[in-house]
């Protein structure tokens, strides 16, 4: 890890002491180093307590970070994040994946994610996500372009919903988009083909007809109606 997250942690021990309890990174760069950008990373930080004077304290190291560059973030106490694991399913598997501890105890190795509540979770994100997702459609739809912003920009939320369902039967979710959308149609039996397309227009922009980019979100939205069906017999 570079040093500035080692001035992170000094910082916030400076501000907490004893009161900070752990400090994990995870993310995209932890799953995939490379050249990653810092919007890559993600920070989770765990203390006794959290109390308005707690944050007063600590907001000089929170201001420091977002300063560089960084996200915020994510502070939980102890107690809140043992009692989060049923809340947060898809967002703890997902730190769980790749992380760091770069301070303290490590609260992930024993933690315990029911696949219960992980399909739960999932099939209400995605049903929340296709609501959302009809609602901004006259809007978006007026161009062309419109309606493939729409698309282009939505389909990574629905791709990061595709990865816990594949772990729901028993599969390693590959890194990559495509090869999560390819590899969850197949398990499902579902045509994925305009997931892939989107994937494709977000990688390589193109103008799409008004006949073509309609086709495109009627296939998207028969998709995603599919993914849930099936999530919703898991």
């Amino acid at each position: 890890m570079n040093a500035q997250f080692n001035e992170l942690v000094g910082r916030l021990r400076g501000a907490l002491g004893d009161n900070l309890v752990s400090v994990l990174v995870y993310g995209s760069a932890i799953a995939a180093p490379g050249n990653p950008r810092k919007a890559d990373y993600q920070v989770l930080a765990i203390a006794r307590r959290l109390s308005g004077n707690d944050l007063r304290l600590a907001r000089p190291a929170l201001q420091w970070w977002t300063g560089e560059g960084y996200s915020i973030p994510v502070l939980f106490t102890e107690t809140e994040f043992v009692n989060s694991l049923d809340v947060f399913p898809i967002e703890f598997r997902h730190m769980r994946r790749a992380y760091e501890v770069i301070h303290g105890a490590d609260p992930l190795r024993e933690a315990k994610v029911s696949e219960a509540h992980l399909r739960w979770q999932t099939e209400h994100e995605l049903r929340g996500k296709l609501l959302r997702l009809r609602s901004l459609y006259p809007s978006a739809s007026a161009t062309p372009a419109g309606l493939t912003k729409l698309m282009t920009e939505s389909v990574v939320s629905f791709i990061r919903l595709l990865r816990p369902i594949l772990e729901l039967h028993g599969d390693t979710p590959p890194l990559g988009r495509l090869a999560t959308a390819r590899m969850t149609g197949e398990r499902l039996g579902v045509d994925a083909g305009a997931i892939v397309r989107i994937l494709q227009l977000r990688e390589e922009p193109r103008e799409l007809m008004e006949a073509e980019v309609q086709d495109l979100f009627s296939g998207y939205l028969d998709c995603l109606s599919r993914i849930i069906d099936a999530v919703d017999r898991i």
